[in-house]
């Protein structure tokens, strides 16, 4: 019997029980054999923990999700005995920051992995390095060179295997991509050679990505009857990249075809590794954890892929965890309560029995997977965000109510998701109070512009007249305004900037980056007409400058000026001023020109 648990008016109950497991291969049964025959017991305080991410995987498209065409058996019935996230988010809309935030508790604005020109800093510490901290066998097989070792996320595995995606050579017409059969069988492989260790496993599937290739017995089970001039590769898919191209109905029916035959593979391949589990003695103390780094666009709002956008069917992932073999009754359930991606470090680290590490911004769910376990707060803010593909986006979600904010072209929009699940009616203009809301929440979570300067200005609930000028020795390169309705200004010259705003009386700001990067920037900075140094605060310990104009230099050697001044939320009168740490000499990465290519074929470089 299913017991309802606590909050019900957050989740609802899932379908019917699993469908049984099919026969193993005789080299995962001979694996079995052997594993078997070790002497010693698995250690009951450390439990194994199985991280499978699917790339580009919509969740609405597995049955789980309500999607109808028999995507997803293997899954489904995991998820029939497991915890179900109907809201979970991805923290980015393109792989390398997404699977970077799952790796280490962060947003991409705070690991700094914003872009395909940096790796994660030595700094951070990764969930493979606290697994193998604890004592687990620690193994990662991947299939794309975003969830490699040029970006520091082999860091901290025993074994990593790339297939050779991230070596000079690597040729993406020559199918060098291995597809999930490959990387279920060198994962299960690794497995039945670690004995009695508890194992971390994680394991990237790449297929649902374009190009949309399934084997072809899985074509015929979504056949079609396209004949147009267009295939399922990037270079059909970016012609229609342009919102004012449509897209013609019988060539989007063929592209989810192919889309759902690679969801399909996969599932096929996922419940391999699953039985695999099962056969080698690790089933009744497995957990399993699939979802995915984000979903895909074929044209919901006008768009093609992934990584321009920030909707739902781009930042909405699949979530499930639960036991391979549970002992006794399973306790399925669905948890309605919006969650993350920076939640994944965490939680595994709860289910392996070890403390997450210092720096972590997400919280554990392992409380949710035992029946008497808190829901997390409904209300907790969510982020999501991307500077790439000419995009500067970021959005936050806050129970249903969800914010698109574009930083360069100051924009938002608003939608309330238990309403308007598609996204098709904006309510920024009708709600301006909850935006506003909305818009300090996404400010208070993320930062803007590895290496920029951040200033901003607050009112105490009284009108008043914000105004300054700041310039740098060198030039202005990027100026994001970070509220819609405040914080006017103009460039006079390439480093001169000037700012108005009037009748304010609430928060504004900006941030501001400089070329070169450590040129500096002086400050005049005035609150009603007047010169209010006592009023203006810099870094974490909100020093006050002694006169204005003020200098700051453009490498702050004290680390206080890198830190958000503890009041800049909008509360109190006055300028808070801080500058982000730049990415450090160690996260630049070089990427040989076949690499680079690769990336260019399937959209990622421009």
């Amino acid at each position: 019997m299913i017991v309802e648990r606590v909050a019900a008016h957050h989740r609802r109950k899932p379908g019917p029980g699993p469908r049984p497991a099919r026969l193993l291969g005789l080299g995962v049964l001979t694996a079995l054999v052997l594993v078997m025959g070790c002497a010693g017991r698995f250690d009951p305080a450390h439990q194994d923990v199985i991280l499978i991410v699917v790339d580009t995987l919509r969740a609405d498209h597995l049955g789980v999700y309500g999607y109808d065409r028999g995507t997803s058996p293997r899954v489904d019935g995991l998820a029939r005995r497991a915890t179900v996230f109907d809201a979970a988010w991805s923290t980015a809309p393109w792989t390398l920051p997404s699977v970077t935030s799952m790796m280490t508790s962060r947003y991409p604005s705070s690991h700094r992995v914003e872009n395909d020109g940096l790796k994660l800093g030595a700094e951070v510490p990764t969930l493979a390095e606290t697994l193998g901290r604890a004592g687990y066998a620690t193994g990662g097989f991947v299939s794309h060179v975003y969830v490699a070792a040029p970006f520091g996320l082999a860091r901290g595995f025993g074994t990593f295997e790339d297939f050779g995606v991230s070596k000079p050579g690597y040729r993406l017409e020559a199918g060098m991509e291995p597809r999930a059969d490959r990387v279920t069988d060198a994962a299960l492989a690794w497995l039945g050679r670690q004995a009695r260790r508890p194992v971390f496993l994680f394991v990237h599937y790449f297929d649902p990505h374009w190009p949309y290739d399934p084997p072809e017995r899985f074509r015929a089970l979504y056949p079609d009857d396209y004949r147009g001039p267009f295939d399922a590769t990037y270079d059909s898919i970016s012609k229609f990249q342009d919102p004012r191209r449509p897209l013609p109905d019988d060539y989007r029916r063929f592209l989810l075809d192919r889309y759902d035959g690679e969801i399909r593979f996969v599932d096929e391949q996922i419940g391999r590794l699953l039985d695999g589990l099962v056969a080698l003695g690790r089933g009744s103390r497995a957990w399993v954890v699939v979802t995915a780094d984000h979903g895909e666009e074929f044209k919901d709002h006008g768009s093609m892929g992934h990584g321009r956008r920030l909707y739902e069917e781009v930042v909405r992932v699949p979530l499930i965890v639960g036991r391979v073999s549970p002992t006794g009754a399973a306790a399925p359930d669905r948890v309605r309560v919006p969650v993350s991606g920076i939640d994944l470090l965490p939680t595994i680290a709860g289910l392996a029995g070890v403390g997450a590490p210092a720096g972590a911004q997400g919280r554990s769910l392992a409380p949710l997977l035992d029946e008497a376990g808190a829901l997390p707060a409904a209300d907790r803010p969510l982020v999501c965000e991307t500077i790439r593909l000419n995009a500067h986006l970021k959005a936050v979600r806050r129970g249903p109510l969800k914010l698109i904010q574009s930083m360069d072209e100051n924009r938002t929009e608003m939608y309330d998701l238990d309403t308007d699940p598609r996204e098709g009616d904006d309510l920024s203009e009708r709600r301006p109070d909850e935006r506003r809301a909305l818009a300090r929440a996404l400010f208070s979570q993320v930062d803007f512009l590895s290496g920029g300067w951040n200033v901003r200005w607050s009112s105490d609930g009284s009108k008043h007249r914000f105004q300054g000028q700041i310039r740098t020795k060198g030039i202005f390169r990027t100026v994001v305004p970070l509220f819609r309705e405040r914080g006017k200004y103009v460039l006079e010259s390439p480093g001169i900037l000037n700012f108005s705003d009037v009748d304010q009386t609430g928060a504004s700001g900006l941030s501001f980056t400089t070329a070169p990067e450590d040129a500096g920037a002086e400050f005049y900075l005035l609150i009603d007409g007047r010169p209010l140094p006592e009023r203006v605060f810099l870094g974490g310990n909100e020093h006050n400058p002694r006169a204005l104009p003020f200098p700051l230099e453009g490498r702050p050697t004290v680390d206080a000026a890198f830190t958000k001044p503890p009041r800049a939320d909008g509360r109190d009168l006055g300028y808070f001023i801080w500058r982000l740490r730049p990415a450090g000499p160690d996260q630049g990465v070089v990427l040989d020109d076949e690499i680079r290519e690769q990336l260019r074929s399937l959209g990622y470089v421009n």
